[in-house]
């Protein structure tokens, strides 16, 4: 009897874990799994130009923060912590966050900068300027707003009241929304990538950093067998924890573009590759190694 109590309190845990989990109206993903996108990618790049031109070093591009930027676009495209009355600094109350409304919390600046703290392990305070473009946001377009508007452009050029040097930065898009978190302490996690194949490493520190960008240095060292690709991390959530349950234990996601692909497992060389394809394919004939470059 005292077992059947344990299980089915356990069973409570994992049941009420699952719930918060999916109480956002998505899924969250792994910090692990966090990759830059396309225009991801290219803000950092605006961005760093613009602090370029103006005599400033480039910021370097934060996994952690980058990862509270793309949460917390989903967030806004899903949840729309952002209406009534609420502006899009808000946070929602259906996350494993601390919600605000932004412009009516009087502790809304905890709100802000305490975000990155609550969601990873970094630590230092952040803070945020947001893009909602009314349609699927770009790059280009919430570049050319913020620099053209003071107080977004004194955050990209740590000019007026930020004169204050930033130590990381984090952008996010997902939907209408663009977000950019600007972080007053160095990020613990020292490697981030861009989505797919053709990954560079991003945040090295700033003088090397342009230098990669430019280089295109590749970094994938293994060989993963991928078994198919879907257009959105929450249907890919799913797959890689059907994968799991199926006996993948290895099963993870790696980001392609705007894409999603899942690899059951990876290896250190080609002939281990090859050698598990062949199995798999019993299962899952489309199943392909992607190289390392």
């Amino acid at each position: 009897m005292p077992g059947k109590i344990v299980l089915v309190l356990l069973l409570s845990l994992i049941n009420a874990l699952f719930a918060n989990i999916q109480a956002q109206g998505f899924t969250l993903y792994a910090v692990s799994e966090q990759c830059a996108n396309p225009e991801e990618k290219e803000l950092y790049e605006l961005i760093s130009e613009l602090r370029r031109i103006n005599g400033l070093t480039p910021v370097s591009f934060s996994k952690s923060l980058s990862y509270v930027a793309r949460i917390h676009a989903m967030d806004l495209s899903f949840n729309r912590p952002d209406f009534g009355g609420c502006n899009p600094h808000s946070w929602s109350t259906k996350g494993i966050w601390k919600s605000c409304c932004y412009s009516r919390d009087d502790n809304r600046l905890i709100c802000m900068n305490e975000k990155p703290k609550e969601l990873t392990t970094y630590k230092a305070k952040a803070w945020e300027i947001v893009y909602d473009g009314g349609e699927p946001a770009r790059a280009a377009d919430a570049f050319e707003l913020w620099k053209n508007i003071s107080i977004t452009r004194d955050y990209m050029l740590n000019s007026g009241k930020w004169a204050k040097p930033w130590k990381a930065i984090g952008i996010g898009f997902y939907g209408d929304y663009g977000t950019v978190w600007f972080g007053e302490g160095d990020d613990p996690l020292t490697e981030y990538y861009t989505c797919g194949s053709d990954s560079i490493r991003l945040n090295q520190k700033p003088a090397e950093s342009q230098a990669i960008l430019q280089t295109g240095q590749a970094v994938q060292t293994t060989y993963h067998i991928i078994t198919g690709s879907l257009n959105t991390i929450e249907k890919a959530n799913q797959e890689v924890a059907r994968m799991r349950s199926h006996g993948y234990k290895n099963a993870r996601i790696i980001p392609s573009g705007n894409n999603f692909r899942i690899s059951v497992s990876d290896y250190v060389s080609e002939a281990e590759a090859q050698k598990a394809l062949e199995k798999i394919k019993t299962e899952f004939p489309d199943a392909w190694i992607l190289k390392p470059l």
